[in-house]
């Protein structure tokens, strides 16, 4: 017994004819005759009384209609109610980030997605950039946030953000005064530093290789907030993206002990991809978000 067992066996039934049935349906009568006879036989019982005059339905054709109109129903609903129910605005996206994104920039991002798709819920996880790389190999998470430039071969992805890197540097040490801090000058100074799971740990000491000098690293974290107040404590001098180190504004009684400036020769970016594995399947959920953040990363480059 199949679908077509089903709708031959109703049409019939609608139409009380076998002949009109089958103009319906667009097959010949007979092959109609011969459905309907391979469903009787399959079930054990007769469905229809045959006259010259019409087609009528037995008792236990009747009972049989009541459930074959449901399969039919539900079958011919199938598609439509599935495309329905996959379009709607709902579920549940995982998503890697390091603590070392730009909280104001992210957590607008999120804030702007959640008003437009109130009903798909963020799950967000905070790792390093090469934890979260793997976590979306893997297929543990959804989309990753990552600081470096992914490998092609393993993810597909796309630019989001960059900010340079600053030095944060308590007022009493003489390197304050300068206006910009050339990278060869923190070669004999204590360096506070995101742990080595974070990409931008690497891409800091490949730099400090590249001038000369294997940096004084004297504490690993990564947390911000305890870089910052490792460098006003005066014990180290802490590397931040711009966007993440305190201003007089935002943090006063921090600013009165640390000053910011600019890291040259080189700069270092901070840079932002999304990434999602190459050739996995994403849940709609995800392809909105992805959707929704591209457009915006586009409206932003024009601004």
């Amino acid at each position: 017994m199949d679908f077509h067992h089903l709708k031959y066996f109703t049409e019939v039934a609608d139409k009380k004819s076998f002949s009109k049935a089958a103009r319906t349906l667009h097959i010949s009568q007979s092959a109609i005759s011969r459905t309907i006879k391979a469903l009787e036989d399959e079930l054990g019982v007769v469905l229809f009384m045959r006259n010259a005059k019409a087609v009528e339905l037995t008792d236990a054709g009747a009972i049989f209609l009541t459930h074959a109109k449901r399969v039919v129903f539900m079958f011919e609903h199938l598609k439509m109610d599935f495309e329905n129910e996959f379009k709607l605005e709902q579920g549940t996206v995982l998503i890697g980030l390091p603590p070392i994104t730009g909280a104001p920039v992210f957590a607008n991002l999120l804030g702007a997605f959640k008003q437009v798709y109130p009903q798909i819920e963020l799950d967000l996880y905070e790792h390093g950039s090469k934890k979260v790389g793997i976590s979306v190999q893997e297929g543990l998470i959804d989309l990753g946030i990552i600081c470096t430039q992914p490998k092609e071969k393993d993810f597909e992805s796309f630019f989001l953000d960059q900010d340079p890197m600053n030095v944060i540097i308590h007022r009493d040490n003489p390197l304050s005064k300068e206006k910009t801090i050339p990278l060869k000058k923190l070669a004999n100074e204590p360096l506070v530093l995101y742990r080595d799971d974070f990409n931008l740990h690497d891409e800091i000491i490949t730099n400090c290789k590249k001038i000369g000098f294997q940096p004084k690293i004297v504490f690993e974290t990564s947390q911000r907030d305890l870089m910052i107040q490792t460098a006003v404590a005066n014990l180290g001098i802490a590397l931040l993206p711009s966007r993440l180190c305190p201003t007089k504004e935002t943090a006063p009684r921090v600013y009165e002990s640390v000053v910011v400036r600019p890291l040259v020769e080189p700069k270092i970016l901070h840079v932002l991809y999304v990434i999602w594995k190459r050739g996995h399947y994403l849940s709609h959920a995800a392809q909105l978000w992805l959707d929704f953040v591209k457009n915006r990363t586009r409206i932003s480059a024009n601004v």
